[in-house]
């Protein structure tokens, strides 16, 4: 084996891809394996695996829940990652999301490895605010929103990125070539995405004179979603007579080439920690809306690929569909500085560096600590 080579491990929960697996799947994809060893804790038989295009050594392990496997299950899964850590002389463990920064923390004092975690969620919890990052030598935090939940001065913030290689094709639609205004909006099916109050704001549209409009509402409940919201928009949606217009998509294996066939998409969430969603769409050159609530704002200030509303206000929402359908925004502006801004800025080589210097930067630490050791001990 190549000693020269950095060894990191990540970790994740999930067995089913959501937002953050797919930005680890990209980081792991992007790190410079010259450098780096790339191990990857996850379950058995977890759906993305297939998207992995570089060399990796996999542990399968389901990390269960925290709240039913506390005491002996847990510390059992501990122990269990401790001893592959030591057998594979592990440099670097990298906590993916919410659940496994849980099983990493206690590695902090039971292995000399570099801890980092990953946060890519909005908690409400003193637990994972103020006493869970103590346990990490560094918290990559993927917006300023998530940032600024969480206590320590122990944290980054790097923004997640987009794969420039899923967008191969460039858009062909031309906006509205059918007189059809096409809105998108992408995400799992659960309450706080609160698709409900966009499905009133193209309402208003119909209500106003403009008819020539469709909604695709693309996402399921398979991944922590809500079947019976679900149900309830399907009923509101009855109830207002516009099922032609307003299409539950389903999930989609491609939802990028969707995007592609939208004029606009929406990400109208509450607190959402960042919003991939939103990247993805401005990659294949799709403005789009977002709610002033979390770290969505933060995209479209850099960007200045699409529009910021009041946060929750539905008028609002359809004042700025309405601009759009009227043509009285500059749309080829915004597709072009959109695009060319995740091109650059949110481009996963970008992205991996940044994270790359972080690992770089917590191991040169420890190489300063070891020689201050080593002085103390001839002294």
């Amino acid at each position: 084996m190549d000693k020269r080579k950095i060894n990191v491990m990540f970790i994740t929960h999930a067995d089913k891809k959501g937002g953050a697996e797919q930005s680890l799947i990209h980081l792991i994809n992007y790190l410079d394996t010259s450098k780096y060893r790339i191990f990857l804790l996850a379950p058995r038989n977890a759906e993305y695996l297939g998207e992995i295009r570089t060399e990796y050594q996999h542990f399968p392990l389901r990390l269960n829940s925290i709240k039913r496997k506390i005491g002996f299950g847990y510390l059992e899964t501990v122990f269990r990652i401790k001893s592959f850590v030591r057998k594979n002389h592990i440099d670097i463990i990298h906590a993916n999301g919410w659940r496994a920064p849980w099983y990493a923390a206690p590695l902090k004092l039971l292995t000399k490895c570099k801890i980092i975690w990953h946060h890519r969620d909005y908690m409400q919890s003193k637990m994972y605010n103020r006493i869970l990052p103590r346990f990490f030598d560094q918290v990559i935090c993927i917006s300023r929103f998530v940032s600024n939940s969480i206590q320590g001065d122990n944290k980054t913030i790097i923004y997640n990125g987009v794969d420039p290689g899923l967008a191969l094709s460039m858009k062909t639609r031309r906006f509205m070539e059918d007189d059809t205004l096409v809105i998108g909006t992408f995400g799992r099916i659960v309450e706080w995405k609160r698709y409900h109050l966009m499905i009133e704001a193209v309402k208003k549209l119909s209500d106003h004179e403009r008819h020539n409009w469709k909604l695709l509402i693309v996402g399921d409940t398979a991944v922590d979603g809500s079947e019976s919201y679900l149900n309830d928009m399907i009923q509101q949606v009855i109830a207002y007579g516009l099922e032609e217009k307003i299409i539950f998509y389903g999930y989609s294996k491609k939802p990028l080439d969707v995007m592609k066939e939208c004029d606009l998409t929406i990400n109208f969430s509450l607190n959402e920690p960042f919003g991939r969603v939103i990247i993805e769409s401005m990659l294949v050159q799709t403005p789009v809306i977002v709610s002033d609530s979390g770290g969505a704002p933060e995209i479209i200030h850099q960007t200045k690929g699409g529009f910021i509303v009041k946060d929750g206000d539905v008028e609002e929402l359809y004042q700025t569909l309405q601009r759009v359908y009227d043509h009285h925004v500059n749309y080829q502006e915004l597709s072009n500085q959109g695009h060319a801004s995740v091109m650059n800025d949110f481009n996963m080589s970008t992205i991996a560096r940044k994270v790359e210097h972080t690992y770089q930067a917590l191991l040169a630490n420890r190489m300063k600590s070891k020689r201050r050791d080593k002085a103390c001990e001839t002294q």
